[in-house]
């Protein structure tokens, strides 16, 4: 009995003890269901090279991260799988001029069908409410090519025509009224899925090179509901953070940070300026002393810096060979977004610096900074000479100065 009573207290015992384990499985089941983090694309892609590989990347701010890599098989299947804490941008290549993108959010299982050398258009993508949507406005966005392509070639058809004048002005008013309803539509699609990343994507996209489907200068607000929303629902991902602190710059385009400094006037010998170039080496000031320089500071997310670079530019053209330098300070955050405006604005010419700390940057201190566009011009010797000139006033001063010589 003595056996029986300690087998008995021993089968109680196990039958316990699988009790707890079913239950702890059940609750570790329902966690992990809860986090699943796990996200799959598979499918096929016809037309591919023996050997080559297919790649699948992480698109991060300024870089796209190698998730995965394989070579597809002889039919062209693949499958990868690969985890996410939040919605992101994946970019699935071969190469970086055949690709397709795809937004993936957290436990997606995407299936795609493609065809080597057209991945931006594949034959179809299931599984990823987000790819679809931009699946579709980049259809609608290839039409408005299209048709601006059209108005583009009916121009140039005409071009030794009498009625040319006339036809030019019916071809800008379409063209016009073709980007207004394309930018309504794109509108539309943040409004719709301002929850989504798909407004992160819209946010980024060009109508055509060089003009933006929407300018953070014309329509803020559109960049301050979009931060607003995904800033809420995904303060860690690093695509929006990196929206987060540009429409931060924007909130505050001309408001740079309390005066700390005494702000140099006419008559003040400017102090020393010492910061990196674009290519990392350390650029002086001094080094143009014995020119009229101006000192502008500026950043690429300025607006009205933006708009008074062609002044510049223009005015360096008239008065570089008399004597006339330029000694931009910017106060941006990115590098990549500062070298961009500098090519954009063709201000290569001169000389440009920046720590890229924006308010924090030791000039802001040092200057008494408390706006931007901010400049001084100086004279041969370092004194300045006026503060704060743009457009006609800075010609007319520049006039002056040089006709005294």
């Amino acid at each position: 009995m003595k056996y029986r009573a300690n087998s008995m207290l021993r089968l109680v015992n196990v039958a316990g003890s699988r009790k707890i384990m079913i239950l702890l499985a059940l609750i570790l089941l329902g966690v992990t269901g809860c986090r699943n983090n796990s996200f799959t694309v598979s499918g096929k892609i016809d037309g591919t090279n023996e050997g080559e590989y297919l790649l699948l990347r992480e698109v991060r701010p300024g870089l796209l991260e190698p998730v995965d890599s394989l070579v597809p098989g002889k039919d062209g299947r693949f499958s990868f799988r690969s985890e996410t804490e939040w919605p992101a941008f994946y970019m699935l290549s071969f190469d970086d001029t055949d690709f397709l993108t795809l937004l993936i959010s957290p436990g997606e299982k995407i299936e795609v069908q493609a065809a080597r050398n057209s991945m931006s258009k594949p034959v179809s993508v299931k599984g990823s409410d987000g790819t679809e949507v931009i699946l579709g406005f980049r259809k609608d966005h290839d039409e408005v090519i299209a048709e601006l392509k059209q108005l583009t070639d009916t121009y140039n058809d005409s071009i030794d025509s009498p009625r040319l004048p006339l036809l030019m002005d019916s071809l800008d008013r379409r063209a016009a009224d073709v980007v207004a309803a394309f930018r309504e539509r794109a509108l539309a699609l943040v409004t719709e899925n301002k929850s989504s990343m798909v407004p992160v994507y819209l946010l980024n996209q060009q109508v055509v090179p060089g003009l933006q489907l929407f300018d953070a200068a014309k329509n803020p607000e559109v960049f301050y509901s979009v931060d607003s929303a995904l800033y809420a629902l995904y303060p860690e991902s690093d695509l929006v953070l990196d929206l987060h602190t540009f429409v931060a710059n924007l909130r505050n385009s001309v408001a740079v940070g309390r005066k700390e400094g005494e702000t140099p006037v006419a008559g003040d010998l400017l102090p020393e300026i010492a910061l990196p170039g674009p290519d990392g080496d350390t650029v002086r000031l001094s080094a143009l002393r014995g020119r009229v320089v101006l000192v502008d500071f500026w950043a690429a997310w300025c607006p009205p810096c933006r708009e008074e670079n062609p002044n510049l530019v223009k005015l360096y053209e008239m008065y570089h060979w008399k004597g006339f330098d330029i000694f931009q300070v910017s106060l941006d955050l990115r590098k990549e977004e500062w070298l961009e405006a500098i090519r954009n604005d063709r201000l290569g010419r001169w000389k440009h610096v920046s720590d890229l700390r924006y308010r924090d940057s030791e000039v802001v201190k040092q200057f008494g900074l408390t706006e931007i566009p901010a400049s001084f011009l100086v004279d041969p010797d370092g004194r300045v000479i006026a503060t704060n000139l743009r457009g006609e006033d800075l010609a007319k001063k520049l006039d002056e100065v040089f006709s005294a010589q």
